[in-house]
């Protein structure tokens, strides 16, 4: 199973590398993505396929998932 992943903001300069591809033979949901690439889960919005995901939404093979840190402005 592949899932393509790209982080963007400030997550973009923290992470090296900063989108990429997980292959693996194990079902994932994002909770377990986000562990396996070092991300605190604090406020982020998570996109798969341009829809917004929860942690325990499952993966599938060839999801695209889009990390956003949530900025509030004033």
């Amino acid at each position: 199973m592949k899932i393509f992943y790209r982080a963007l903001g400030e997550l973009k300069q923290k992470m090296n590398p900063a989108e990429g591809v997980i292959n693996t033979e194990e079902e994932l949901d994002v909770e377990t993505l986000l562990d396996i690439l070092g991300i605190n889960r604090d406020d982020l919005v998570i996109m798969v396929n341009d829809h917004k995901a929860d942690e325990g939404d499952h993966l599938k093979d060839g999801d695209r998932v889009v990390i956003i840190p949530f900025v509030v402005g004033g």
